[in-house]
């Protein structure tokens, strides 16, 4: 049976170490699991025993790496399976870790869309183009940013939003020529994914009550 050879403590992985064999097998396993089987070099495995050893080790490291990602900001479930993607050895324990993290609510793609839309909206009136294109990019599906923003928008009313927002643009420029005014206050809403619609309705007002 193969023989465990050391456990060496992986550089920058708290509570990791590297597994090796006298067969020149290796994997990484952590030390809740070290205790668990009580593991030391020169304790002998059989080949099941081994396998068994390195799915768990292998689910706890890829759930450990999402706990990490998770840690920094709050992502979308597809943004979490992209980045788990660079554990490729472990990629078949993804689903498992991501079922994990749905059953404690740390993985929630409807929270998380809210959470978007509402720190968008801080800084400043958006379009609900601007904001579902937002949320695509998180990598929300379809389905929820729809819910998310009937739930979120429905009394959200894009011509005033848009009307502010141009208001405060129009105080910038309104000392040049009425022409190059109004193509940056046009701009300017555009930029923030607002129709040509709306665009003309601010336009219309601004420029036609100053004029």
């Amino acid at each position: 049976m193969p023989k465990i050879i050391s456990l060496y403590p992986i550089k920058r992985k708290k509570h990791w170490f590297e597994i090796r064999f006298d067969n020149k097998s290796f994997f990484p396993i952590n030390d809740e699991l070290i205790l668990k089987y009580l593991l030391k070099s020169g304790k002998s495995l059989n080949k099941s025993e081994i396998e068994k050893l390195r799915s768990e080790a292998g689910h706890l490291f890829l759930k450990r790496k999402a706990l990490d990602i998770l840690s920094r900001r709050r992502v979308s479930e597809r943004e979490l399976r992209q980045k788990l993607k660079v554990e490729r050895r472990f990629s078949h324990h993804t689903d498992k870790v991501i079922k994990d993290l749905k059953n404690v609510g740390l993985i929630d793609d409807m929270t998380f869309a809210v959470s978007v839309i509402s720190s968008i909206l801080i800084g400043g009136p958006k379009s609900k183009m601007y904001i579902r294109q937002k949320l695509y990019q998180k990598g929300i599906p379809k389905d929820i940013i729809d819910k998310a923003i009937e739930s979120e928008l429905a009394d959200y009313d894009e011509e005033q939003g848009a009307l502010e927002l141009a208001r405060k643009k129009y105080k910038a420029v309104k000392s040049i020529p009425t022409l190059k005014a109004k193509k940056r206050v046009a701009d300017f809403l555009r930029g923030r994914g607002f129709s040509w619609d709306i665009v003309n309705y601010c336009l219309d007002i601004l420029f036609t009550k100053n004029d």
